[in-house]
């Protein structure tokens, strides 16, 4: 089979960039902690509860493992998602790098401001975390996830890799053999969406202001979001299939055989569509994620289309045009 826009091998250096800012804040944590040592009480107020009221206590030693713990196990996760989100070649690498160092600066500013509130502090019962704190982690996540992007943008400017959108509108296959094409695409605003849902559901951690049911609905509203926000497009003999990369429906396909003409063109996702997701109009459906370039495939019979933004969309019409050509049915 010959392999036509396959996935990508995310750069190195952006696969490091992701994980870094974890490592880097678990240091700064231990390090902090080492230089308070001799003035930090037995047991540290770790949680709050409504009104800022300490509500729970763990000493220094347990405090630091429950801390690492959470960014390294948690940052190693987050590193296989992006390297995972990569693989397509799509722009949400660079978003997924942004929200780990926006969520790693805002984990790591919450457990220094615990260790300054607990700091000289005889006894840990009757402390209580001013509110200004939890605006203070905020802004210092704010820094982090524009740094973080900041640093993505200047390391790795060549990421994800350009395509010619202007490519032909069939391609010289050889006769024998087989031909396939895959991409995968996604929404960023989705993604950032399903981030900061997940983000918002580690509150709890630190003041108990939100139930845990609350908390478990953000987390699994914002999983749901991130897998939502990415999906697999494939061109092969069997036509067009598009299909959620972490959900197994809904599965979308155009059959070679109600393939009439394939092409990559621009969309407006408001102006056509009626907005982004999945879309379904009287003469048009498809996956729209965002506003530009995507595959529109007009169908045989009804002349509806079907589209879904995807980058390379040109080769993907070229291809699909091809094939459908030359079915036997065709000739």
């Amino acid at each position: 089979m010959t392999a036509i826009g396959p996935p990508y091998r995310v750069p190195r250096r952006l696969v490091a960039l992701v994980a870094l800012p974890f490592v880097v804040t678990t240091a700064v944590v231990a390090a902090v902690q080492a230089g308070m040592r001799d003035r930090l009480p037995a047991e540290l107020a770790v949680h709050f509860g409504p009104g800022g009221a300490a509500d729970r206590f763990e000493t220094p030693g347990r405090f630091l493992v429950t801390m690492a713990a959470m960014l390294l196990l948690g940052g190693a996760a987050w590193t296989v998602m992006a390297a995972r989100s990569g693989r397509g070649g799509g722009s949400g690498t660079g978003v997924v790098a942004a929200v780990g160092w926006g969520l790693a600066a805002f984990l790591g500013a919450i457990a220094v401001l615990v260790l300054h509130l607990n700091a000289g502090a005889a006894r840990a019962d009757g402390l209580s975390l001013p509110l200004w704190h939890l605006g203070v982690a905020f802004a210092v996540g704010l820094a982090g996830g524009l740094l973080g992007y900041a640093l993505v943008r200047k390391t790795v400017p060549d990421w994800p890799p350009s395509q010619d959108v202007t490519a032909t509108e069939r391609l010289d296959l050889p006769r024998q053999g087989r031909a396939g094409w895959a991409r995968r695409t996604q929404s960023v605003p989705m993604l950032l969406g399903g981030f900061v849902m997940m983000a918002g559901a580690l509150a709890p951690l630190v003041v108990s202001t939100m139930p845990w049911w609350a908390a478990i609905v953000l987390l699994l509203g914002g999983l749901l979001l991130v897998l939502m926000a990415q999906a697999d497009v494939v061109v092969d003999r069997r036509g067009l299939t598009v299909r959620l990369s972490g959900l197994p429906w809904p599965r979308l396909s155009v059959p070679l055989d109600r393939v009439a003409t394939a092409r990559a063109r621009p969309v407006n996702p408001l102006g056509e569509f009626g907005g982004w997701g999945y879309r379904v109009m009287p003469k048009r459906s498809g996956l729209i994620y965002r506003s530009g370039e995507a595959l529109v495939v007009r169908r045989t019979g009804d002349g509806r289309e079907f589209a879904v933004t995807v980058d390379d969309a040109g080769t993907a019409a070229a291809l699909l045009n091809t094939l459908a050509e030359r079915r036997p049915e065709t000739r």
